[in-house]
């Protein structure tokens, strides 16, 4: 009999930006599901990537001074970098850019063109560039796009129409009859909701931007992103071959649940069009929050994967993300949350467990595992307890992995209640001892099996330590049989304290362009002014007016401090403070030179995590100052994307 197969995918993440943690979560969730199905013995296809067409990628390229093609080459090398660091065991990485990939897209288009699902047309309505969708005024959110909030923009111009409306009722007979497809559960309503209204048709082409795959029916055209995107899942598996024949339809598409519109009702409204089966389940999970708050580069507290595993390692990372939150869920991001589970739960329980048992049978065995003698009650009793592959099994076919590690947990803390209670140190007959110490070895081969999906990395470790290889389902089973000798390594797990920032990080410094300087009303040395951070003006009072003429400052770039605290200067509040340097009475704003309005100002070497306010007298205990005309905060230099920042003053020099 041919095994089973099992194709799961993640998103092709979007290169207008670099990996964070939100794409990590994701990823990491489908690789343990990839891993899982991969040690029940079926034939698994794990699918990941990048999407790199599109308006906001021309537009993103263009503000960098890059070409589109290299734009997202070198964007794409960084999702590959984050999911090698993070242990992904994807089969493919397929971009959207692939020669490969538009020749499907190309074929899908025709196909639907040929069942008379697509016609010509002229779309008018509110399009929102960052997510790259139409939206009708009923779906505006106080006028902006519901997704992302921003301000969508009127757009009117001539499109090919995909006849989304035509599958109204297939669509429903899909959900009807495939109760798992809209998962969890908890989202079909939403979805279910939205279709029952009025479906309108897809507008699936572009005439404004160039950047895309041109399509086949009107050389004019470029392919609309999510008629160019969502065809990788097919072009991935080498559609119409032997491997689509063998793969499709997908078991899971694993998504945000920003994007499961497109996946749940446009993409198996697609396939339909195409006569292709539409894929088993789309599982759509929460967004994640940072200590609380949404991520947001302006608050400066987006993750990146590298972080995580640079300060915590990979499986760390790895095992709290998925512990922590229920997947499916809206959940939080912490350090501090990260660190106490990893102490108490993998460094004192499964860490110290495998270390207890690897000293006792160095002194009472020399390292080899003994041969257990007959069983005591205590002992069956554990054997009873590891019995947990049924639960497990249940738990990660409904993507609820914090209850399948719950579950493994409950298995190690019974081994170190066991462990404690047998006191092996203490017993003085010989087989006894090596009862006990046979029944915690084998235990420990379980474990590393059990983890293994969630942890790859210490599962290799722990069946090493026990001088094993890590098995498959068919040897999650306890035995009697074990033989070999331990040979113990570095410990599992080193104790851990949440990561010490450099005060530096704390602070949010940012380009901003003055717009208007007025003289403050009610004080003679005090300017008031405009600024402009690209996303929001501000207003803010600088004591430069005996230093700076006003025509040197209208219309210049500056550096801000934008999280300090708000302060009212003589009736006049300042949001945020104008960095200048100083020396021998000599006073002059910082020049971020070639810089682009609102981007972030860094310490080279220094994380990024601003907090949302500081005082200034925080602000004062960081020292800035100058070397050779650029500012600089100790041996680091202040960047940004137009390189170090300026300051026209003798080395020495204060910022303030």
């Amino acid at each position: 009999m041919p095994r089973k197969k099992f194709y799961i995918t993640t998103p092709i993440y979007y290169v207008n930006d670099v990996p964070h943690i939100g794409h990590a979560y994701t990823t990491i969730a489908a690789d343990v599901l990839a891993r899982f199905h991969r040690l029940k013995g079926e034939d698994v296809f794990f699918l990941v990537g990048t999407d790199e067409h599109g308006q906001k990628v021309e537009s993103a390229a263009k503000a960098k001074g890059m070409a589109p093609q290299e734009y997202v080459d070198k964007v794409s090398e960084e999702f590959r970098k984050a999911w090698t660091l993070l242990n992904i065991s994807s089969d493919v990485f397929i971009r959207t850019t692939d020669t490969k990939h538009k020749k499907v897209v190309v074929q899908l288009i025709k196909k639907c063109f040929a069942a008379g699902d697509i016609y010509k047309g002229e779309y008018e309505g509110q399009y929102c560039v960052p997510c790259e969708s139409y939206w009708t005024p009923l779906q505006l959110v106080n006028g902006n796009c519901p997704t992302c909030n921003r301000p969508t923009q009127a757009l009117k111009e001539e499109s090919y129409f995909f006849r989304l409306s035509k599958y109204k009722q297939q669509l429903l007979d899909l959900y009807a009859n495939n109760p798992g497809f809209l998962a969890p559960g908890f989202r079909s309503p939403e979805i279910l909701s939205r279709v029952r209204e009025e479906l309108k048709d897809l507008s699936i082409t572009r005439t404004s931007f160039h950047w895309g795959v041109q399509f086949p029916v009107d050389k004019k055209h470029v392919t609309y992103v999510w008629f160019d995107a969502l065809p990788n899942y097919i072009s991935a598996i080498g559609y119409p071959g032997k491997k689509f024949q063998k793969f499709w339809p997908a078991d899971v598409h694993v998504v945000g649940k920003e994007i499961n519109w497109f996946h749940s009702v446009i993409w198996p409204a697609m396939l339909m069009s195409a006569g292709l089966q539409p894929p088993k389940k789309v599982f759509a999970h929460g967004w994640l929050t940072v200590n609380g708050e949404k991520m947001s580069k302006s608050k400066g507290n987006v993750i990146s994967p590298q972080y995580l595993v640079e300060r915590y390692g990979v499986d760390v990372s790895r095992y709290f993300l998925l512990s922590e939150i229920p997947f499916g869920q809206d959940g939080d991001f912490s350090e501090k949350a990260l660190v106490a589970r990893a102490n108490a739960e993998l460094a004192d329980a499964l860490g110290n467990l495998l270390q207890r048992t690897l000293v006792l049978i160095e002194q009472k065995c020399d390292s080899k595992i003994p041969r257990p003698g007959k069983f005591s009650a205590e002992d069956e009793e554990l054997v009873k307890a590891s019995d947990i592959l049924k639960v497990v099994d249940k738990h990660m076919e409904n993507f609820e992995f914090h209850r399948a590690i719950k579950a493994i947990w409950e298995f190690v803390d019974a081994c170190n209640k066991y462990v404690t209670l047998q006191a092996p140190w203490k017993v003085e007959e010989k087989k006894r001892v090596e009862t006990v110490l046979y029944v915690l070895v084998e235990s420990l081969r379980l474990l590393s099996i059990l983890v293994y999906p969630f942890m790859p990395k210490t599962a290799e470790s722990l069946s090493a330590q026990l001088g094993q290889k890590i098995g498959n389902h068919k040897k999650l089973v306890f035995g009697k049989t074990t033989k070999g000798a331990v040979k113990r390594g570095e410990v599992l797990f080193k104790k851990l304290e949440v990561a010490g920032k450099d005060p530096f990080s704390a602070l949010d410094l940012r380009v901003a362009r003055v717009l208007e300087v007025n003289d403050h009303p009610n004080a003679d040395r005090l300017y008031v002014l405009k600024i402009d951070l690209g996303t929001e003006q501000r207003t803010l009072v600088a004591g430069l007016k005996a230093f700076v003429p006003r025509d040197q400052l209208a219309n210049r770039l500056i550096v801000i401090v934008a999280n300090l605290k708000p302060h009212e200067f003589r009736g006049v509040m300042s949001q945020g403070m104008l960095l200048a340097a100083e020396k021998n009475g000599k006073v002059v704003p910082l020049n971020p030179v070639g810089a682009k309005m609102g981007e972030h100002v860094l310490a080279q070497g220094v994380a990024s995590a601003p907090v949302p306010q500081v005082s200034i007298e925080e602000f004062a205990k960081i020292v800035l100052t100058t070397a050779t005309k650029e500012v600089m905060y100790g041996n680091k230099k202040l960047v940004t994307s137009g390189g170090a920042v300026a300051a026209d003053v003798d080395d020495g020099a204060k910022i303030k």
